[in-house]
């Protein structure tokens, strides 16, 4: 399997696995860069049924267990997104004048943005969430996946382009990042939070103690995260294509951890999360969340991806 972080060909597979409609599906870590992906991939339909109605009614990140829904939460954080807005993804650039959001849902952090007098855009591949995005904010989303967006009407376009909790949903971040690179203006810049629940210490302990016990775990959710990033492996892979790179970790307090299960090793998780919080507080690595700031196109170039 061709890595998508670097076009290396040698992968291991880790001891974690999803299961979905009677497929497995492995986490492999590439020997180069350390990029995690599954194997195999989900086809194109199937990535299309795992963003139904569903994910945003209950599916997101065991919203079911919460009892609540994805809309329900946005509404009540219209406040805090313009406060995030400002202080996490505005701050990276000089003078936004414009924001372009990939994976834009309901448009919830757009509205911020327009509240603000931002020239705002995005793209959403669910039609029922922009479909409310519509309704709700009167807001028109480019429709589909980012991989497939024609950038000629947003060439040189925009300041600041945020994906949150995108690149790793997607079959191939490494061309979304391409069309990232054609849209920015000068001076433009790319922000990007992902998860890397890959660098927690309880992650690289289990990697070392789970194939010596035999064993693999099956993670709860549907296999939404196509690829995993690390630090390092989110380095190698936006180096591709920015000449600066910023990547800040941190970590999710463990009172506010959703451990979506109450098998095990989720509890050992939990506990071993404690342990975590002075090491990323004090290193500024090893935690569950990234934020990178990617920018200076470089001059571009055609990226060979």
């Amino acid at each position: 399997m061709r890595c998508v972080g670097c076009d290396g060909q040698a992968s291991s597979p880790l001891p974690f696995r999803y299961e979905w409609e009677a497929r497995r599906f492995v986490l492999c870590r590439c020997s180069r860069c350390g990029m995690i992906s599954l194997d195999p991939q989900p086809s194109s339909a199937e990535i299309a049924a795992f963003y139904s109605e569903e994910y945003f009614a209950t599916g997101l990140h065991g919203l079911d267990r919460l009892g609540t829904d994805y809309e329900s939460v946005a509404d009540t954080g219209l406040d805090a997104a313009v406060r995030f807005l400002e202080r996490d993804v505005l701050s990276a650039h000089p003078r936004p004048r414009s924001l372009f959001e990939i994976g834009a849902a309901m448009g919830h952090l757009l509205a911020a943005g327009a509240s603000l007098g931002l020239e705002c855009g995005g793209i959403e591949i669910s039609p029922e969430a922009a479909a409310r995005a519509r309704d709700k904010f009167g807001i028109e989303l480019e429709g589909g996946r980012i991989e497939d967006l024609d950038t000629a009407p947003h060439r040189g376009r925009w300041d600041v382009v945020y994906a949150g909790d995108v690149l790793e949903h997607l079959q191939d971040p490494a061309a979304a990042v391409a069309k990232v690179v054609d849209m920015l203006a000068p001076e433009g810049v790319l922000v990007a939070r992902l998860p890397s629940s890959f660098d927690l210490l309880s992650s690289r302990l289990a990697i070392r103690v789970l194939p010596a016990l035999g064993r693999t775990v099956r993670l709860p959710d549907k296999p939404y995260h196509l690829h995993e990033f690390t630090r390092r492996s989110a380095l190698h892979f936006f180096r591709r294509f920015f000449d600066e790179v910023e990547v800040d970790s941190s970590l999710i307090p463990p009172w506010k951890l959703n451990l979506k299960s109450g098998t095990a090793a989720y509890r050992i998780k939990g506990i071993l999360h404690w342990v975590n919080l002075p090491v990323t507080y004090v290193s500024k690595r090893c935690g569950d969340r990234l934020v990178v700031r990617a920018k200076a196109p470089c001059s571009r170039r055609v990226v060979d991806i």
